[in-house]
């Protein structure tokens, strides 16, 4: 293996990683599938394409879990993460993760509006590390495969248009699709976020109404002229 062999092994793993934790904010899908192209035109050997594209997927997910894990609630009251996880957003994902824990970090590799979301509260309730990695796993072995196969067949199918109507129009006409389909599939898995979810008995990061969290004081001295007014009306009453 040569240099420029390493650096296309590297583009893909940066990629990966980047888009992962959204710098850009560009579906990490796009990445799989140029990962795809590269060993589809023999540029790099797919087997360490398709591992380069998982560990960067791993790692991304492990930032996100460890930014979780680190800031916990303080996280989700910070207002640039409140712009992007909303507070209903927030508790639809909780109450959903509540549920099915294991399964939802492993479904939220396919629906691309869930991951970052379902990562922070998954490091930020303190999920075995364990199982979040083996969740990754199970994506990288499923998801990049069929993501794969999905982009190998597309450029195959384009390059074999180009070569019978011998017309560079192909591409021009072949990768609007491609990325037509990519979009559509975002949409479908957004529609699919907000379905109905039960709520959970208890927020795993931020606690139920009523409860306190994990190492929070019960006590809130600044309510209590407020309470003290309330119970002396009661009383007069």
């Amino acid at each position: 293996m040569d240099i420029e062999d390493l650096l296309l092994y590297l583009s893909i793993y940066g990629w990966m990683l980047f888009t992962g934790i959204g710098l850009p904010p560009v579906p990490e899908e796009a990445g799989i599938l140029y990962a795809a192209g590269l060993s589809a035109h023999g540029q790099v050997w797919w087997p360490l394409a398709w591992l380069a594209t998982s560990l960067g997927i791993l790692s991304a997910d492990l930032v996100l879990y460890g930014v979780g894990w680190k800031w916990g609630k303080r996280l989700f009251e910070l207002k640039w993460v409140q712009r992007f996880l909303k507070k209903e957003r927030r508790e639809r994902l909780e109450g959903r993760f509540h549920q099915h824990g294991f399964k939802l970090l492993v479904l939220a590799r396919f629906l691309p509006p869930l991951r970052t979301g379902v990562f922070l509260i998954a490091g930020a309730s303190r999920y075995s590390i364990v199982k979040f990695i083996l969740a990754d796993v199970i994506y990288g072995i499923v998801g990049v495969g069929l993501f794969f196969l999905f982009g190998s067949f597309m450029i195959g199918l384009i390059e074999r248009l180009h070569r019978y109507l011998d017309n560079p129009l192909v591409y021009a006409v072949g990768v609007p699709i491609i990325l037509f389909l990519l979009w559509r599939y975002f949409i479908y898995q957004s529609k699919r976020e907000n379905a109905a979810a039960p709520n959970a008995p208890a927020s795993p990061v931020l606690g139920a109404e009523g409860t306190v969290p994990t190492g929070e004081s019960a006590m809130k001295p600044e309510a209590a002229p407020a309470a003290a007014a309330e119970a002396a009306a009661m009383f007069k009453e």
